[in-house]
């Protein structure tokens, strides 16, 4: 419609932020024990209240001070984020993370945009790339790419999202287009490309985040 959209790559909701919640997720930054270290306190919301999202055992990495309160996991469980911190968290103003799925934004052509999800499909870990199919076809067909290894054991490895392919029609419907055996890549992938070949063939290559590698996914005259 001559306005600009834009393909938005995401966290996901395959996620311990997301899964089960149904609220913001904020991360409060300060050196709340005063030992001259910048400390992290993450929390998710849950039916209006703030829990923290980390076991206690890493929250007292970086507070210390917090294993005098609360000896055993059961004492920690289930308590409220302002409760847990005695006041850390009510020093600092808040980052606030309210959407998780990666999304297409449509712009209206006046700087405001309607966010519209990508398919389930889309939502199995972060996205890091989408790329345009070559290609003579009128229709807009994207390929993305994600997926985040680099987490602490209480996450776990974001690795769920293959190279997946999907459609945005005209009447604005996200189609997620499966291909078996073409697309099937589950590492870190961090760009996209297409690369025409001497040939005359167009190759789809892909950047593995771990190194200069490069995957030959497709290949089409």
């Amino acid at each position: 419609d001559g306005a600009m959209d834009i393909l938005a790559g995401n966290w996901g909701c395959n996620n311990k932020f997301w899964s089960g919640k149904n609220g913001p997720v904020r991360l409060y930054v300060s050196d709340f024990d005063k030992n001259g270290q910048t400390d992290h306190l993450l929390s998710y919301t849950l039916n209006g209240v703030e829990f923290p999202f980390l076991a206690k055992d890493e929250v007292e990495r970086a507070l210390p001070v917090l294993r005098k309160h609360y000896l055993l996991y059961a004492d920690y469980a289930g308590v409220p984020m302002k409760d847990v911190f005695y006041g850390f968290a009510e020093t600092v103003e808040p980052l606030i993370a309210e959407k998780m799925a990666s999304a297409v934004c449509y712009g209206d052509g006046k700087g405001g945009f309607a966010i519209q999800d990508l398919p389930a499909e889309l939502q199995l870990a972060p996205i890091f790339s989408f790329q345009k199919v070559a290609g003579n076809s009128t229709e807009n067909k994207y390929i993305a790419g994600g997926n985040f290894f680099d987490v602490i054991p209480y996450e776990g490895k974001y690795d769920a999202q293959p190279l997946a392919l999907f459609n945005c029609t005209k009447d604005k419907k996200i189609n997620y287009l499966y291909q078996p055996g073409i697309l099937d890549l589950k590492e870190q992938v961090r760009d996209i490309k297409w690369l025409r070949t001497t040939s005359g063939n167009v190759m789809t290559v892909a950047a593995n985040n771990s190194g200069l590698l490069f995957y030959n996914l497709h290949s089409t005259k």
